[in-house]
């Protein structure tokens, strides 16, 4: 029987032809789409997921509060913190310190060069996170001062591998030695934590200062993980901590709360100081991919459905032949679900090689080859084929009963006509899968306009040509005043700068007050940069009052400030030129003031931020240099380095390409977005064509006896495009409110963004109707220019 049902399948798949093949693609595509979308979706949702403790391992983030802020949630807090947590909370377990120390020079004999992720991390790292160790004692790595763990890749980087690294010493930023005494399996697992190397945040015996700043409450500047007994304990961690705050004399304005490790990769991108989440994604860029996946295949499903109802016509006579052979309506049923699961499963076959190809083209962020991804896991494997099957019963069912409900008396006598549910299924089946394209459309141009708009707002200082060059340790930055000479020297370089980070990089922060406020109000919390006299006219920051620091006035290091336009309004100040802030007992004079520049996400607003004069050290050197010959100009600027840093080895960034960084998600997510918009819209149009096919085909005597009436050839066109268009012009009232409430909520969490404009979703509707006619105007016109002799005598 089911060999019977298998060789009828095969061969009415066969026999259908076109149909069959429209069907076939249009699925393959649709499962194709979805199976790239899930590898994208499932890596985003396992982030950190490897861990045995995940579960119960929480971040602990900091809520600012204070005057000055408009981005509270902060993804650092007080070193004290985490000790007090693990020693008078009963309900946490364990916790653990770290910071992101990022780029460190290593040397190892007469070998140097730079890390990438240096983590600085207490013992109870590997007590708390499931990182492997390929060698050493994960309970007492790091417990020692000055001890390292290093990855495979690494270790093989410094010693090759013919040496043990165990037991050998290296060298960070030529100020320490630290001894080696682990070996870091290479992750391949996704991890928000990303790291090169870990040493040991362990006081030693001398190491007074250490000790002090661990227990500290009085700065922010430390990542905190806590390991709950219980996960439900969260809410009751957080109401604990409070007093314990208070006791440390901590400021009201500063709290402290609990996210989930499972949040941290996908629901922090309102978190900022958060250098330690390495590829922070964002949980509205997975739901909105997943909607699409089921959008294709939903359309892919509808299109197989139409089709399939439409060729019921010509499959009537088979299936009444077949019930007055005494065939039953669950045998029928069968047969026909037959059909539809075996085209699934083809169209599954295709679809992984579709996936197999075009996996490097989408840049999924995996490791694997796709496929083997999406088949290494028996879950996965499961729900792709069970999926599979239950997309053929689905896409099936109906047109299955359709076929299995004619009666044989009146198909045989001739007098079977298509059915008016059939003809009204296929018309919802359309506008639908049309309503959804066209969504997909409108809200497609809305992320390209809004990244268009980011990329093209006026950042508040210019960012091309601009090298710079990291100074990692104390020696590079004594040397600075040297190489910012040596650099000038060049013909290449215009400008040479020192800076404490650039914008983007991220900025520390710092408390005061303005002039008439005293000591027991609540201070204002802003950003704070420090550079020399020619950062400004480097990055081209505009000043609208005062002037920019100098070196002739000889007490600007002490005295002088500038601020940006945002702290200007924060104190109503409209003349800010000679007010005085107060740090502490500090006090400096504003000199300058210049227009408010991003220095963050477009996400973000624009912060209070003041500006300190520093000449001399700085955390890196910038340089703006000209745009011809810039590889020789790069090469000159290696060899000063060179001059002054001899044996350091020497790195440079373009610093548009770090800046642009920041938005590296939203770009990732409109080029996925746009891609998937096309695949659908082909699949709708795939569909539509083969079902223009079937109806200009039904029309054959219709158009024939037209022609001989007089019709003309675009009377006859007009009258097989009428209802596409009329059904597309249906699907753009349902799909424009449905777009525009959807990308207005998407674009709510930019505080600078773009307009939604009506014009955006006419001009998707047209592009839909164009495209609609377009796909059925082959076979319109073919029928159109048919001979009416040939029509009007066939059977």
């Amino acid at each position: 029987m089911l060999k019977n049902y298998f060789q009828m399948a095969v061969r009415s798949t066969v026999k259908s032809g076109m149909t069959s093949l429209i069907n076939l693609i249009g699925l393959a595509i649709g499962i194709a789409c979805s199976l790239l979308i899930f590898i994208y979706v499932n890596h985003e949702v396992s982030y950190d997921q490897f861990h045995s403790k995940a579960d119960r391992i929480f971040r602990v983030l900091s809520i600012d509060e204070a005057l000055g802020v408009s981005n509270s949630m902060v993804g650092i807090t007080i070193p004290g913190v985490g000790a007090v947590m693990k020693d008078q909370l009963p309900e946490v377990e364990n916790t653990v310190r770290m910071q992101q120390v990022g780029q460190a020079l290593l040397t190892y004999e007469e070998n140097s060069f730079y890390t990438e992720h240096t983590l600085r991390a207490e013992a109870s790292f590997f007590e708390i996170f499931d990182y492997e160790l390929k060698e050493g004692d994960r309970n007492n790595v790091l417990r020692a001062p000055y001890k390292v763990v290093i990855t495979e890749e690494m270790a093989q980087k410094t010693f090759g591998r013919e040496v043990d690294p165990i037991g050998k010493s290296i060298t960070l930023n030529n100020e320490q030695e630290y001894e080696i005494t682990g070996i870091l399996k290479d992750q391949d697992k996704p991890s928000h934590l990303r790291f090169d190397l870990i040493y040991s945040m362990y006081p030693a015996q001398s190491d007074s200062g250490l000790v002090q700043y661990l227990n500290s409450f009085n700065n922010i500047s430390m990542t905190t993980y806590a390991l709950l007994k219980d996960p439900a304990m969260e809410a009751s961690v957080e109401e604990k901590i409070e007093p314990i705050l208070r006791e440390n004399e901590v400021p009201n304005i500063w709290k402290v709360t609990l996210q989930p490790l499972s949040e941290t990769h996908l629901n922090s991108s309102n978190v900022i100081f958060d250098n330690i989440n390495q590829n922070k994604g964002d949980s509205s860029y997975v739901y909105s991919l997943s909607a699409i996946a089921v959008f294709v295949l939903l359309i892919a499903a509808f299109n197989f459905m139409n089709l399939a109802t439409a060729r019921s016509t010509k499959r009537a006579r088979e299936v009444s032949m077949r019930k007055v052979m005494g065939a039953g309506k669950t045998h029928l049923v069968i047969q026909h679900l037959g059909e539809s699961v075996l085209m699934s499963f083809s169209a599954l076959v295709l679809a992984l090689i579709m996936v197999s190809i075009t996996g490097s083209i989408v840049q999924l962020p995996i490791a694997v080859e796709p496929v083997i991804y999406l088949f290494q896991n028996p879950v996965s494997l499961t729900a792709i084929l069970g999926g599979t099957l239950l997309l053929g019963i689905l896409a099936g069912i109906y047109p299955a009963l359709i076929l299995s409900s004619f009666e044989p008396v009146k198909v045989l006598k001739g007098n079977f006509s298509s059915s008016g549910k059939g003809i009204l299924l296929r018309r919802v089946l359309v506008i639908l899968q049309f309503a959804v394209s066209i969504a997909m459309i409108s809200g497609t141009a809305i992320v390209y306009r809004q990244l268009d708009y980011i990329k093209n707002k006026n950042l508040g200082f210019n960012k091309e040509q601009i090298v710079t060059i990291g100074l990692n340790n104390q020696q590079m930055r004594e040397s600075a005043e040297q190489l910012k000479n040596e650099f000038l020297q060049l013909p290449g370089v215009s400008y040479a700068a020192t800076v404490s980070s650039l914008p983007g990089q991220g900025f520390g922060r710092t408390g005061l007050r303005p002039e008439g406020v005293g000591q027991e109000e609540d201070p204002w919390i802003v950003s704070i940069m420090t550079f020399d006299e020619n950062f400004i006219d480097m990055i081209g920051m505009e000043i609208a009052q005062g002037r920019n620091f100098s070196p002739d006035y000889g007490t600007e290091e002490d005295e002088a400030i500038i601020i940006n336009e945002a702290l200007a309004r924060e104190f109503n100040w409209e003349k800010p030129v000679g007010k005085k802030l107060f740090f502490g007992e500090d006090e400096r004079t504003v000199v300058g003031v210049v227009k408010d520049f991003h220095f963050a996400s477009m996400r973000h607003k624009i912060e209070p931020i003041v500006m300190i004069y520093q000449p001399g050290a700085n955390g890196s050197i910038a340089l703006k240099i000209k745009p011809e010959n810039m590889k020789e100009t790069i090469l000159q600027i290696g060899d000063s380095w060179e001059k002054v840093n001899a044996g350091m080895p020497f790195e440079y960034t373009f610093f548009d390409e770090e800046f642009g960084q920041l938005f590296q998600s939203e770009e990732s997510f409109s080029k996925l977005i746009v891609n998937f918009t096309w695949l659908a819209i082909f699949v709708a149009c795939l569909g539509l064509f083969g079902l223009a096919s079937f109806i200009a085909e039904q029309k054959t005597k219709e158009i024939g006896i037209r022609k001989v009436l007089g019709s003309s050839v675009s009377k006859i066109v007009a009258l097989l495009s009428k209802e596409f268009a009329l059904l597309v012009l249906i699907a753009n009232f349902i799909a424009w409110p449905i777009a525009w409430y959807a990308m207005d909520t998407w674009l709510q969490d930019f505080e600078y963004r773009t307009d939604i404009s009506f014009i955006t979703f006419f001009l998707a509707g047209f592009a839909s109707l164009a495209i609609a006619l377009l796909s059925v105007s082959y076979h319109s016109i073919r029928a159109a220019i048919a001979n009416p002799i040939k029509s009007l005598r066939d059977d």
